[in-house]
């Protein structure tokens, strides 16, 4: 398996900053692969674990696991996804005074231990291009994949088998997404 792209996801996600979005080289996904949309489920695919609980199996177990899109990989069809326990700023319906509402930096200890990079890929195990997913940040989100080691050691989804968005929240009143 060529680990150039994990070690680019690996590096991306743990230079990612409160509040902002990744960025990470595309020369990983090939030119010519599916576009992430079609990953895309029509349904939940089943029974889901927590993130705190995929982290805590082994490479190569198969896992359909549910988060909170926490950070996106700009230019590769990668996410971060945070456990669902973990509080994001603007969980509640009054402004909490963060002025970054969409994340986890009122409690980014917790969230750190709680967070599960997702990459997707097709039936050959590339990576898919580049694309659209239609997600963005505190949406919450089925990945149907197995478990890979990152460069770093840790572990991180290889979501083959397909993404379900299952909610998407609602800012505080008078607040707006990130673009």
């Amino acid at each position: 398996m060529n680990r150039s792209p994990l070690l680019a996801l690996a590096c991306a996600f743990l230079l990612a900053a409160c509040g902002g979005d990744t960025t990470a080289p595309t020369d990983g996904a090939k030119s010519g692969t599916k576009p992430a949309d079609t990953l895309l489920l029509a349904q939940k695919p089943g029974d889901a674990v927590d993130v705190l609980t995929a982290r805590g199996k082994a490479e190569g177990d198969e896992v359909i696991v549910v988060g909170r899109v926490s950070e996106m990989v700009k230019g590769f069809a990668a996410f971060t996804i945070t456990d669902d326990s973990v509080e994001w700023c603007g969980r509640g319906e009054e402004d909490c005074g963060c002025p970054t509402p969409w994340d986890y930096c009122c409690e980014e200890e917790r969230a750190k231990a709680g967070r599960l990079p997702v990459e997707l890929r097709d039936a050959e195990g590339e990576p898919v291009a580049a694309s659209d997913t239609g997600l963005r940040l505190l949406d919450l989100v089925v990945v149907k994949g197995t478990l890979a080691k990152t460069e770093s050691g840790g572990l991180m989804v290889l979501a083959q088998d397909g993404w379900f968005r299952a909610e998407r929240p609602k800012l505080p009143e008078g607040l707006a997404w990130p673009q």
